[in-house]
């Protein structure tokens, strides 16, 4: 087990035990599709055990707090809150992009309604919010929490603001790939560099050092971006958790889409014209992403992710660190990211 592998066992039951104590266990419907949404329960309200998956939002959190000299325990609520931002956005993406499944699980609004499912993501925004109130009694100082609050809160309106974007490319042909590496850096991005910059704050670092760590996330999440990118097109729905294609399906604007629309090649002709038309069960995926490999967009994707890796360990090098410490942050973007050929 690596030094990252370890801290993040030990991160994450942290993280869960605050979570839960956030959420609770009210009976209730809108409190009982929180837990399902988390996957804490099924349809039912029966417990279940499924996994949490990576969390590397909150471990971010902890893991900035911890290397910059302080506890980790301190932090716990921010984590949460973190994670729990995470998901409300998740649960109204999946509404806003009609997406059935998430994890292998059949998303809240599919049996709940959209409008449930849309209250449920309100809902946990606000217990987001809550959790933040918790820091004071882990001993964090007020000033640090405040700036810890206005931190999320920013990446909060980011995040909104790159939904915004990406739902907007859907009707638009001609988005260039500057307006993706908007979109994405608030979409996707946002909630990499603010998990960072929080750690930071709370362990007391400088202005500086919160800085450097919180463009250090944002360069993780673009690459994030474009390597999920890269699996919605080609990636194994046994491990994604969604069906092969769906954002071909959806005429989504990804990296591999824009860069593969803009080939004059007769493969990017083909995909212009199919991006052309609206998605119906007749659509040609294996065909589409046939088309955007063989202009090179996949393996143009793959490359400008390694580069944002580069330019999140050049970001976290300003902020002084030591070898073992960039070390760990350099394991942190691969975990994060997975390996990029």
């Amino acid at each position: 087990m690596t030094d990252l592998e370890a801290r993040a066992a030990r991160y994450r039951p942290l993280v869960q035990a605050e979570m839960r104590a956030v959420v609770g266990d009210r009976p209730e419907a809108l409190y009982a599709w929180m837990r399902y949404h988390l996957g804490w329960e099924d349809q039912q309200g029966v417990p279940v055990e499924a996994s949490p998956g990576k969390m590397m939002r909150p471990v971010a959190v902890l893991l900035a707090t911890e290397i910059l000299g302080g506890r980790p325990e301190t932090a716990v609520a921010a984590a949460a809150s973190v994670e729990l931002v995470h998901n409300f956005s998740l649960l109204h993406d999946d509404v806003e992009d009609a997406s059935e499944f998430r994890r292998g699980r059949k998303n809240l609004w599919t049996f709940a309604g959209a409008p449930q499912a849309i209250n449920t993501g309100d809902g946990m925004f606000v217990v987001a919010r809550l959790a933040q109130h918790r820091l004071e009694a882990a001993g964090v100082p007020a000033g640090r929490t405040l700036a810890v609050m206005r931190e999320i809160d920013e990446a909060c309106i980011r995040l909104v603001h790159g939904q915004y974007l990406d739902m907007s490319f859907e009707t638009r042909p001609d988005v260039t790939l500057p307006e993706y590496l908007e979109m994405a850096g608030g979409k996707t991005a946002a909630m990499f560099a603010a998990p960072f910059a929080v750690g930071a704050a709370i362990a007391g670092a400088s202005l500086e050092v919160v800085d450097a760590l919180r463009e250090y996330g944002r360069h993780v999440g673009l690459a994030f971006q474009m390597v999920d990118d890269i699996l919605g097109i080609w990636g194994d729905p046994a491990v994604t958790g969604k069906p092969v294609g769906d954002d071909l399906l959806s005429r989504k604007m990804t990296y591999p889409v824009i860069a593969a629309l803009a080939s004059p090649d007769a493969a990017g002709q083909s995909l212009r014209d199919a991006y052309a038309t609206p998605s119906g069960t007749g659509d040609r995926i294996d065909a589409m992403a046939r088309w955007i490999e063989a202009t090179g967009a996949r393996q143009a994707t793959e490359a400008m992710a390694r580069e944002e890796l580069t330019l999140a360990l050049d970001a976290a090098r300003t902020a002084g660190l030591d070898e073992a410490r960039l070390a760990l942050l350099a394991e942190y973007a691969e975990a994060a990211v997975g390996r990029v050929s």
